[in-house]
């Protein structure tokens, strides 16, 4: 069991150390987004989370007015 244990610490410190030779900035290998590329993903992103919220909006308001309608009330 504890050869187990120190098997996978032993694992996760290899898997860390290569990450973050991946990520390093003296490394060069990882291409970070410009503030004009995530201040434009993020209006995407805005703009489609409030289309879907008033769809969901108009659409649960047409099935309140319905059920309201059958129910005759």
């Amino acid at each position: 069991m504890k050869k187990q244990i120190i098997e996978i610490i032993d694992k996760s410190k290899k898997f860390f150390r290569e990450v973050w030779v991946e990520v390093s900035p003296k490394n060069g290998k990882v291409s970070w987004p410009t503030k004009k590329v995530i201040m434009g993903a993020t209006g995407v992103v805005i703009v489609c989370v409030a289309i879907i919220a008033t769809y969901i909006w108009i659409v649960d308001t047409i099935s309140i007015t319905l059920l309201s309608f059958v129910m005759g009330r």
